[in-house]
């Protein structure tokens, strides 16, 4: 039992100096630094999903969410006469459950890359086949599926984060919205 109380003893001396040294208390210095994992940022454009169910079709919209942090967007940050990835980093992507009608054609259930060509007043969206690639570097206009033209509309109120919506407007029948910045813009679409 001595032997055993010496050795606590002697054991606490070198914390006792430390804490002395240091003008710390015991618990700070036996207390291990947190992993710098925990000490990360937010990420600046966040991965994002829009979905629900219109009729028997489930329709998902993955994208990167960019914040607008006071920059100019339109016609500066995003290029007006490009194709856009429609998000940041990974390109958009739009999955349909089963077959739906988007701009009057026929779209075969699968995933797709969901991509536009932004201009001051007319938009063209894009339902490409290739959905999995950086950004547009990959994008290939032999690959569309379908293109639609939409008319952005301004919003009373900056959309500070990128934001993607699906809602039902009937039984099969539904919009896929976009809203960022200053300005919004949607298509319908109908479920088979």
């Amino acid at each position: 039992m001595l032997k055993t109380l010496i050795f606590l003893v002697l054991a606490a001396l070198p914390l006792t100096a430390q804490t002395q040294q240091t003008g710390s208390t015991a618990a700070n210095v036996a207390c291990p630094l947190p992993d710098s994992a925990q000490f990360t940022k937010a990420a600046k454009s966040p991965r994002m999903t829009a979905q629900t169910t219109i009729g028997k079709t489930a329709i998902t919209i993955d994208y990167g969410s960019p914040r607008v942090r006071g920059r100019m967007i339109w016609g500066g940050l995003i290029a007006f006469g490009t194709v856009w990835a429609t998000g940041a980093h990974h390109a958009t992507s739009i999955t349909l459950s089963r077959d739906a009608v988007i701009g009057g054609k026929i779209v075969k259930a699968g995933k797709y890359g969901l991509f536009t060509i932004p201009n001051n007043n007319e938009w063209t969206v894009i339902i490409n086949k290739n959905h999995d690639q950086h950004l547009a570097d990959d994008y290939d206009e032999k690959l569309d599926v379908v293109r639609i033209k939409v008319t952005p509309t301004p919003l009373e109120k900056v959309q500070e984060e990128l934001k993607f919506s699906v809602a039902a407007s009937g039984i099969n029948a539904g919009n896929i919205s976009f809203a960022w910045d200053k300005l919004t813009w949607s298509f319908p679409l109908k479920t088979l």
